[in-house]
């Protein structure tokens, strides 16, 4: 099925803009997987972007295009660089796709599975994604949801299949977690973080929660699954939760274990950019939780973890406080000097610290 490729985009002069937007120089806002994909790109035809992570394949489209997108992040990318709005994928028609590999194959096998629902007949579908990140368990997905499977030549160590996804009824569901130590059920939606395993981050910074405060706003900074609310509300099930994640099957996650374990509990379950929305809205927590990440898609980079912290000293009055767990190796301390008046190193194992700073 594959077409002979059309067009080369010149992706460097249409100044592509990461988001956020601090990051290091030398990472760029595409890489050769989307100018692969760009190849591909019929200007006469509406088209799905699946996994767009800042917007360089809509910039490359220019219009008709509909997405299918897990991160807020992406979302509000791909709004900045393309000066249109980010117009989620419901059933519209669709002459073909452009799908970006992502790093979950649980996450890759719903957004197929989305799509193919909403078919009457089999939709063309390239697929792309840097080798070094494309395993075998991608190609084993697209061949059990597509037919006429093709391995395109790589280019520029960028990986290219070609297939038709095939209409299905099947729908993704969540994977129920135990944590029995806890007497809690966590509801995993594919895609979120620790899908199948409880984070050994969050598991470290649980154990030493007896020596958080009892506040009465608590901000849990890239919730994931919902865990720490979780286990903070069982100590402190008064406290008013406000739970935040870029993700957006985190926030599905995050809602679906608070319904089962606490469905009473005071929270809000936000899809953003960390704490940007309680910043605009002059919110302030006196307890703020961070468990932040150190890779953005296949990305490793510490840029979201230092936005969530400058993001926090906003939300913080002179007797809020904020913890954070994270690897050891980061050395987020020498930041956090730099912007908080104490620092106070919590506990530490092999891999984690615990950090509890005030402004």
């Amino acid at each position: 099925m594959s077409a002979s490729p059309k067009n080369l985009i010149d992706f460097a002069a249409l100044n592509l803009l990461r988001y956020p937007a601090k990051h290091a120089k030398d990472l760029r806002a595409w890489d050769a997987s989307d100018e692969y994909l760009a190849e591909f790109i019929r200007t006469d035809a509406s088209v799905l972007l699946i996994n767009d992570a800042f917007g360089a394949l809509h910039c490359a489209v220019g219009v008709n295009a509909f997405h299918i997108n897990d991160s807020w992040c992406s979302r509000h990318a791909i709004e900045i660089n393309s000066q249109q709005s980010y117009t989620p994928y419901s059933g519209q028609a669709l002459a073909y796709g452009l799908v970006k590999l992502p790093k979950s194959l649980s996450l890759f096998e719903a957004q197929l599975q989305e799509v193919a629902r909403h078919l009457s007949e089999p939709l063309p579908l390239y697929f792309s994604g840097m080798q070094k990140h494309v395993s075998s368990g991608h190609l084993e997905m697209i061949k059990s949801c597509c037919d006429e499977v093709e391995y395109l030549p790589t280019q520029r160590k960028a990986r290219m299949y070609a297939a038709r996804l095939r209409p299905g009824q099947q729908i993704a569901t969540p994977y129920l977690q135990a944590v029995p130590e806890l007497n809690l059920t966590l509801h995993n939606a594919p895609g979120v973080f620790a899908e199948q395993k409880i984070d050994i981050g969050s598991r470290f910074f649980i154990e030493h929660f007896d020596r958080l405060p009892s506040a009465e706003t608590v901000a849990d900074v890239g919730c994931g699954n919902g865990l720490l609310s979780l286990a903070y509300h069982r100590l402190h099930p008064k406290s008013d939760l406000h739970l935040f994640d870029e993700s957006l099957a985190a926030v599905e996650s995050a809602q679906l274990s608070f319904a089962a374990n606490f469905p009473d509990a005071s929270r809000q379950i936000q899809h953003g950019d960390g704490l940007a929305s309680a910043v605009a809205d002059g919110q302030t927590f006196d307890l703020i939780l961070i468990n932040p990440p150190f890779h953005q898609q296949n990305t490793i980079t510490t840029d979201i973890a230092l936005s969530m912290f400058a993001q926090a000293k906003q939300c913080m009055s002179a007797n809020s406080e904020l913890w954070i767990v994270a690897n050891r190796h980061l050395n987020y301390q020498a930041a956090l000097k730099k912007n908080f008046r104490q620092i106070e190193l919590i506990a530490q194992n092999a891999k984690f610290v615990i950090i509890k700073a005030k402004r």
